[in-house]
């Protein structure tokens, strides 16, 4: 129950963090000219216009902090997320579009009396394959403390939704799915941040008293 609890709350408060998201446009260029200025992007061989993203999101007022996988769709949206990727960086969204190098973000913010640094790396595919290498390292008072894949791990066995982290409760979360579609969590221990422990997409099991018979989730 305390598993399937947290996996609820972490749904609705990466839902949350976009309703507090930042309103308007936030300086972003007009469709027209971000169509107009953005390089010639990747079509798969069915003409889906897809591309993805890691969203950073400091929220005071709700006591956390997260960072999560996400996704557009569309011709004009990936146009937009390419062409616009300085601004939307400066808010805290970190498109994978440019294709020429590796890029990392980091951030820094104070809640709950403590002080967390946040490094989102991305890396772009390699020649023939498809997949960026999106990894979240977080560091809390100076310690690491996270070090995951956000989205699908380097060797496919684990894709990270999100990362969630409760300062005033002292505690963090990771929401993870298995290849095999089994929910995932690290170790009840390691999610206090007090704990020296650190997570990592290896540490992520199965809830210990999981039913054989649970419910597989579809990976996208």
């Amino acid at each position: 129950m305390r598993r399937l609890l947290q996996v609820l709350g972490l749904v609705i408060l990466l839902a949350t963090a976009s309703i507090f998201a930042p309103s308007g446009d936030g300086g972003l260029r007009a469709a027209n000219a971000a169509d107009a200025a953005v390089a010639p992007e990747r079509v798969p061989e069915n003409g889906e216009w897809v591309a993805e993203y890691v969203e950073y999101r400091f929220l005071p007022d709700l006591g956390q902090i997260t960072i999560a996988d996400g996704v557009v769709r569309g011709e004009r949206p990936v146009k937009r997320l390419s062409a616009n990727a300085r601004q939307l960086a400066s808010q805290g969204i970190f498109p994978c579009t440019d294709t020429s190098r590796a890029r990392t973000f980091r951030r820094t913010d104070e809640l709950g009396g403590h002080t967390f640094l946040t490094v989102v790396t991305l890396i772009p595919p390699a020649e023939g394959e498809e997949e960026w290498t999106r990894r979240a390292t977080v560091h809390v008072d100076g310690r690491k403390k996270v070090d995951c894949s956000i989205g699908n791990s380097p060797d496919g066995e684990v894709f990270v939704y999100g990362v969630t982290l409760f300062p005033e409760d002292g505690t963090v979360q990771v929401a993870a799915v298995g290849s095999d579609g089994v929910e995932l969590f690290p170790p009840e221990e390691l999610e206090r941040l007090d704990n020296p422990g650190l997570i990592t997409d290896d540490v992520l099991e199965p809830m210990a008293d999981e039913p054989d018979d649970q419910p597989r989730i579809e990976r996208a």
